[in-house]
């Protein structure tokens, strides 16, 4: 019974500690102390000199940091509820975050009304820090619409120069021909002379020099040595085709390649097919030659061999007649020269 008592005294002890620590953490942030962007390293050196905080320190259960990270959370659940205030606030001052809006400025016109006093002072500067970011993405988001309202406003001056009739020429100048396009929409659209001059003097420098003169002459021999130099790279190393083209024409080229090549392989393996198919007939076909000839043998009369000696000896016969003869016309030649 004692034990259970003494147990009990302690466990009530423990809270009663815990809870005076919430309330020395309640205290700094009504000072203003202690937000929900807090750090326990910042905040440390002030807690640890308070009793509360000692009285906490040896004692199971939840430590001095672990309440410290409770009460902010609690803090920044009222994130939600904090916005929608701010919203009010700021819609009724008809204040809007720009860019280069200062955080001072934002936090006074929050915390002098009435509906915001209470707002966790970390949740104001999280809320500002958002519509700071969205108003920075506006004003990128607006710059890079300006520049490509700009971008379309060169090229259609661009195609003016280039369609103008008659032709502009190396020779001209924008002070002289720019009467000819003072009634052009893409002329109009631009209100900046200096650009348009700009513009002129790049479009004049693209076009070649006119031919009969020495510019043009100087302007044919660099060409002529790019397009040498280019022959030469291009038969010396077969990628450097390759290197004019973009990644997805390189992987094309590849994959092409890599299809021809098995379309090929394929090829050549169907032809070694049909020749080993006919290698095989002709083989088979060979065989039954040998096997008839073989039977015909076999299937010969006796008699068949005495008609072919027979035939032999007739042969033989006929070849020693045919030397007897020649043999007496020899005589008859002689006996004729000795007479005459």
């Amino acid at each position: 019974m004692r034990n259970k008592k003494k147990y009990a005294k302690e466990r009530r002890s423990h809270r009663v500690n815990r809870d005076n620590f919430i309330v020395l953490l309640t205290e700094l942030h009504e000072k203003k102390k202690l937000d929900s962007t807090s750090l326990w390293a910042d905040l440390y050196p002030t807690v640890s000199k308070d009793t509360r905080y000692l009285a906490m320190l040896g004692q199971p259960g939840s430590t001095p940091l672990d309440l410290f990270k409770f009460y902010l959370e609690d803090l920044k659940s009222t994130m939600h509820d904090d916005k929608k205030m701010i919203k009010d606030v700021l819609r009724s001052a008809s204040f809007e975050v720009e860019p280069d809006t200062s955080y001072e400025k934002f936090h006074s016109i929050i915390s002098n009304h009435e509906k915001t006093k209470g707002i966790d002072k970390g949740n104001i500067k999280l809320h500002f820090l958002n519509l700071l970011e969205k108003a920075e993405a506006r004003e990128k988001e607006a710059q890079r619409a300006e520049e490509r309202k700009i971008k379309r406003k060169e090229t259609a001056f661009k195609h003016m120069l280039k369609d103008a009739n008659p032709p502009i020429t190396t020779k001209d100048e924008w002070s002289q021909i720019v009467v000819r396009f003072e009634t052009d929409p893409a002329f109009v659209a631009f209100s900046d002379e200096h650009s348009k001059s700009r513009l002129f003097k790049d479009f004049v420098a693209s076009l070649e020099p006119e031919s009969n003169s020495e510019d043009y002459e100087k302007h044919k021999k660099k060409r002529h040595k790019k397009d040498k130099k280019h022959k030469y790279r291009s038969k010396r190393s077969p990628s450097y085709n390759m290197t004019g083209s973009s990644d997805d024409d390189r992987k094309k080229k590849h994959k092409k390649a890599d299809i021809e090549s098995d379309e090929e392989t394929k090829k050549k393996e169907k032809k070694l097919k049909k020749k080993s198919k006919k290698k095989k007939k002709e083989k088979s076909g060979n065989e039954s030659d040998s096997e008839l000839e073989k039977k015909k043998k076999a299937t010969k009369p006796a008699g068949s061999g005495v008609e072919e000696k027979s035939e032999e000896s007739v042969n033989e016969s006929e070849d020693d007649l045919s030397e007897t003869e020649l043999e007496k016309r020899r005589n008859k030649l002689l006996e004729e020269l000795s007479r005459h």
